[in-house]
């Protein structure tokens, strides 16, 4: 045999990439950024989840890779279940088995999530953290890349100034335990009182009013300044003082009064006559009045009452405050909880529906209306039949996923082409109502060109 043949080729190190489902698009980008450098990615592309060979296929490769790649973000943060969650306590406790300054855990962030308090496993705050937006590949990823195929198992330490869990103290057996020292608690922060407050239902006091101060012209306009302050604080803590379904149509109603007033383009139309403005207050009052009417009889609405509503109050909002034909909306809004016969997923839904709409009709008025009636289903077909027949450039409605895990479905159709913009799928968890509202709403304009 020739002594020149050429050594055998080392196995590549293989990479377990974990992600939540709403981070799909990332987790997709940093496996195509890791396949680039020659690492081995093993990557779960099963969008629905399930089975037990599907669970046992995961923890072999959990128990089986090199290198744990756990992706942190805000979606992360906001899921409090999720079947990300078991594979980073499976890889954390892999790690029992190993060395300290052994690299296993490669913990990536996605977004502006910081490590000071994340909900991750205390085993990910004890190693380096990568930064890479939207999971695309930065120098220090380059590097570790170089590093990982080197065959370097060696963790490098952490940085002291960055946030770490203290570690838990196992006194001796014989050692005896002190008692521990009684001090008074810590003040609370403002806003950690006013949650305080809100807890034990106490109404929060009134601020006292501006004294008034010693002659002067500076005086007085500091004085004019801090009045005008004590009457926005003072209007805010007796909204807060009211009951939950006032605040839910007063927030409503500011809403559409903000996007009413700030429709005004350069080419309008000359202002409707007073007949038009005095029709559009009776529609108004109406509303409020039909809504404060609902709410009188029954003062202890649950959750899904004061979810329906205000969704109610905002469709009859809506209603009045229609702009002529000749104004065709960009984008229409289908109510999410239409079609949906699980109490606690219409719930979601209606409250997710008033939110997303709220933040879209904000942000772009004379583009954004509400859906005159229902489709006739909510098939990919159906919502493009009902998109033409309302003559809508652009659909957004919402259909629960009929696999696990049973998710609500965001679905942004193209009435031209029926292509579909853009999908996503939310778990049903009301805690996190206000940011997934946040998401879907900055998502669709980002898509949608400003007309």
């Amino acid at each position: 045999m020739s002594s020149d043949a050429a050594p055998p080729l080392l196995p590549r190190p293989s990479v377990f990439i974990s992600y939540a489902s709403e981070d799909r698009a990332a987790a997709r980008v940093l496996r195509d950024a890791l396949a680039a450098t020659g690492l081995e990615v093993w990557y779960d592309e099963n969008e629905l989840g399930g089975g037990d060979a599907w669970d046992q296929k995961i923890r072999r490769q959990i128990r089986d890779c090199d290198y744990f790649l756990p992706m942190i973000s805000a979606a992360t943060e906001a899921r409090k279940e999720g079947y990300f969650r078991r594979e980073w306590r499976l890889a954390s406790e892999r790690t029992l088995d190993m060395a300290d300054d052994v690299m296993f855990l490669l913990p990536v962030v996605i977004d502006g999530t910081s490590e000071s308090g994340a909900r991750v496993p205390d085993k990910f705050l004890a190693v380096q953290w990568l930064r890479l937006p939207a999971g695309h590949s930065t120098p220090a990823l380059a590097a570790l890349c170089r590093r990982l195929l080197a065959g370097e198992h060696s963790a490098p330490p952490r940085p002291t100034s960055s946030f770490t869990r203290p570690p838990l103290r196992t006194p001796a057996s014989n050692a005896p335990i002190p008692p521990p020292l009684q001090s008074a608690p810590p003040p609370l922060a403002p806003a950690a009182a006013a949650r305080h407050d809100d807890a034990d239902h106490g109404p929060p006091p009134m601020p006292p009013f501006p004294h008034r101060p010693e002659k002067g012209s500076g005086h007085e306009i500091k004085f004019v300044a801090e009045i005008l302050w004590w009457v926005i604080t003072a209007t805010w803590l007796l909204i807060k003082r009211a009951p939950k379904w006032i605040r839910v149509l007063l927030s409503i109603w500011f809403v559409f009064f903000i996007f009413s007033r700030c429709d005004r383009s350069p080419s309008a139309e000359p202002k409707p006559p007073r007949e038009k403005k005095n029709v559009r207050a009776a529609h108004v009052d109406e509303a409020f009045k039909s809504a404060v009417e609902q709410a009188k009889a029954n003062p202890d609405l649950t959750g899904a009452e004061l979810a329906k509503l205000g969704t109610a109050f905002a469709r009859h909002l809506a209603a009045g405050l229609k702009e002529p034909k000749h104004q065709p909306r960009h984008l229409i809004v289908v109510p999410f909880a239409l079609g949906l016969t699980d109490p606690a997923a219409a719930t979601f839904a209606e409250t997710l529906f008033a939110s997303t709409f709220g933040h879209l009709a904000l942000a772009r008025s004379s583009a954004i209306g509400l859906s005159p009636d229902a489709p006739s289903g909510f098939t990919d077909e159906a919502l493009l039949e009902h998109a033409r027949k309302i003559a809508a450039p652009h659909l957004l409605a919402a259909r629960m996923m009929t696999v696990a895990p049973f998710d609500l479905e965001l679905i942004l159709v193209r009435s031209a082409d029926g292509t579909h913009l853009w999908t996503a799928s939310y778990p049903l968890d009301p805690v996190t109502t206000p940011s997934v509202a946040k998401q879907i709403s900055s998502e669709v304009l980002r898509i949608l060109p400003e007309k």
